[in-house]
């Protein structure tokens, strides 16, 4: 009875000081004081084109990079199931006989039928931070999943504004050359009477072949464009139904900063702290096994057999291997949680910098406008100078040319303004 009390103090004295192992993960707090958050719409509420929406929900069925981000989804489920099962002792039918044979004695049969079972408990707090680990991985490859499904749908979105734009700048071309062949009939006009020369001719057909050749690498932009597009959406190549650029637009979902608690509901943001999280485990299970490993196992079967063992194994000297893996996993914990830091840091300018680009882009918009206004009477007044052979070529050429830059770097900026918008959805979503 004595050695009993003392083997079971020895025990206790080896476990008690384990408790520290079982402590659960806390998030870490942040520094900023601004908990305001704001509801972010569903993404079909925010890009309300209808082609656009069709084309998203293509995508989110067939890209090949979501389903395997499911997978990996399905394979973190099955890795959390197996870990919380760790926990019941496994079983196993091992059922097995024998001949005997002696002289004289004739033939003598044995068998058994047993039920063989084994509880390896391993040292404490081992299991607890497995299943943990395996919860943390279940939670990192969801919001990978969603990161991914948010980066799909801004894509697409970015790429279709982005073939309305092209189309503008194609329908922009096509008038700026319908005007300018008008304008070098008129030139060789003046020629043909004397009131100019063929160097004003050859310089406008200059400037002709340049349009042209401008449109025909905005038409092949196009083509690039929808092909990377139907890659997205795991089809073959078509021409991606779009509507004209007046239709629909997007707007901004806020109009200054966000508080970080925000952002750390972004899912590339919970993804990069469940790195953390699982860090933080793995030095729990590295400091686990300092700790004593308990076994039970045994045999219960028929004809009468009953058999059962119990171990405990307390590490005493292991070569310094155990103080390492300690130290290298406090060293990955600290590793994640600056790199958690930087990724924050870095969802916070992504916010900055769309809002700085969406104001940029917006008064760039309104000077160009304002440009077009000014090009456009002036290109109007040069018009009626050059049929009546007072206005100098250089002129003529210099204000369309003025006046079709114009036109496109608006076309440009209106374009930017979406794209500003659609990094902050992406900024912010969930």
């Amino acid at each position: 009875m004595g050695r009993i009390r003392i083997i079971s103090v020895l025990l206790l004295l080896c476990i008690l000081p384990s408790c520290g192992v079982y402590k659960k993960y806390q998030s870490t707090p942040l520094s900023g004081k601004d908990t305001t958050l704001v509801d972010i719409p569903e993404w079909k509420q925010f890009f309300t084109d209808a082609n656009l929406q069709e084309l998203i929900d293509t995508a989110l069925v067939h890209n090949s990079t979501l389903m395997i981000a499911g997978m990996r989804l399905k394979q973190a489920d099955e890795s959390l199931k197996a870990a919380k099962l760790a926990y019941i002792p496994s079983l196993a039918f091992a059922p097995n006989g024998g001949i005997g044979l002696g002289y004289g004695l004739g033939t003598a049969y044995s068998y058994q039928i047993p039920l063989r079972f084994e509880w390896n408990f391993g040292s404490p707090g081992k299991l607890f931070a497995k299943k943990h680990q395996a919860a943390a991985r279940r939670i990192q490859a969801r919001d990978n999943m969603n990161a991914v499904r948010n980066e799909i749908i801004c894509q697409l979105a970015s790429d279709y504004y982005m073939l309305q734009m092209l189309d503008r700048k194609v329908e922009i071309l096509n008038n700026t050359l319908e005007k300018w062949s008008s304008n070098i009939e008129i030139q060789r006009e003046l020629m043909s009477v004397g009131k100019t020369f063929y160097n004003s001719v050859a310089q406008m057909e200059s400037k002709i072949m340049e349009a042209k050749q401008d449109l025909l690498q905005t038409k092949a932009a196009i083509v690039t464009l929808e092909r990377a597009m139907c890659l997205i959406l795991a089809q073959p190549y078509h021409s991606i139904k779009r509507s004209t650029s007046d239709e629909d637009s997007v707007k901004l979902l806020v109009d200054k900063e966000v508080s970080l608690a925000q952002l750390r509901r972004r899912p590339d943001v919970r993804a990069a702290e469940r790195d953390l999280e699982i860090s933080y485990y793995l030095t729990s299970e590295a400091r686990s096994a300092f700790y004593p490993a308990i076994n039970l196992s045994g045999d219960i079967g028929w004809p009468m057999l009953i058999n059962a063992a119990a171990s405990l194994v307390q590490p005493i000297f292991a070569q310094g291997t155990l103080r390492s893996r300690l130290e290298i996993s406090k060293l990955d914990q600290e590793i994640a949680g600056t790199q958690f830091s930087q990724i924050l840091l870095q969802a916070a300018t992504e916010v900055c910098q769309a809002l700085a680009d969406h104001k940029l882009y917006a008064q760039k918009q309104e000077m160009y406008s304002h440009q077009i206004e000014v090009q456009q009477e002036s290109s109007r007044i040069l018009e009626i100078l050059q049929r009546d052979g007072t206005a100098k070529y250089l002129e003529v050429i210099k204000a369309e040319e003025s006046l079709l830059d114009a036109r496109l770097d608006e076309c440009e900026s209106v374009y930017k303004q979406q794209e500003a918008a659609i990094k902050l959805f992406k900024a912010l979503a969930q």
